[in-house]
């Protein structure tokens, strides 16, 4: 998985396409695999090894992680994106958006049409959920490489942005390491940040969760 040059201060630079798809790739792995898992250990030490690493917001996450240790971001990890009995900020888009709050409901299904009409498909290995956060910040990371502007304003206003600051709220408030509070910050200030440069307003839809 490649990751091309990191922008550190992401809500204070120019926003191209190149910068889109390089930090939607590296927050949609951290926010797909535990941060423990191999692909995001080589993306933390490539952020670590980086001449830019000081001062960054990526800097403060790795001092996070460090300080956390691997079982306690496990653990945080299977409570946030796995679930138990409960799950206290699901990943899912149609969970905060369909009625039912169900994972595969009737807005998971329009995003599914969305990504085939930009004939891109979900390969996971596993039958999941398209509108998995980190995943569609991985779609969105393609449709960058695209250079495809208007297909990432639609997967924000319609898709993304609809339900993202509740999620990303409800991860904050639940997580138990500083890591993924640190993560679920960072993703709501970039988003923000993205939405204010390119002049995209969410669609107003009913959050139910």
């Amino acid at each position: 998985m490649k990751f091309g040059t990191i922008s550190y201060k992401f809500w204070e630079v120019t926003v191209t396409m190149e910068h889109i798809s390089t930090i939607a790739r590296i927050l949609g792995s951290f926010f797909y695999y535990p941060l423990t898992h191999e692909t995001n250990r080589q993306v933390c030490q490539m952020i670590a090894d980086s001449d830019e690493q000081e001062g960054s917001p990526f800097a403060e996450l790795l001092q996070a992680v460090n300080a956390d240790g691997a079982e306690e971001l496990a653990m945080d990890f299977q409570k946030l994106f796995e679930g138990c009995e409960v799950m206290p900020a699901p990943p899912w888009g149609s969970v905060y958006l369909d009625k039912e709050q169900v994972i595969f409901g009737t807005t998971t299904l329009d995003y599914r049409r969305f990504l085939a009409d930009k004939d891109m498909s979900l390969d996971t290995g596993m039958r999941e959920p398209e509108d998995q956060f980190g995943l569609m910040l991985m779609a969105m990371s393609k449709l960058a490489e695209a250079e495809d502007s208007e297909a990432i304003k639609l997967l924000l206003s319609d898709h993304l942005l609809p339900w993202a600051p509740r999620y990303l709220e409800l991860m904050q408030a639940n997580a138990s390491t500083q890591s993924y509070r640190l993560l679920g910050g960072m993703a709501e200030q970039w988003l923000a940040y993205i939405a204010e440069a390119l002049a995209i307003s969410a669609v107003e839809k009913k959050v139910y969760f």
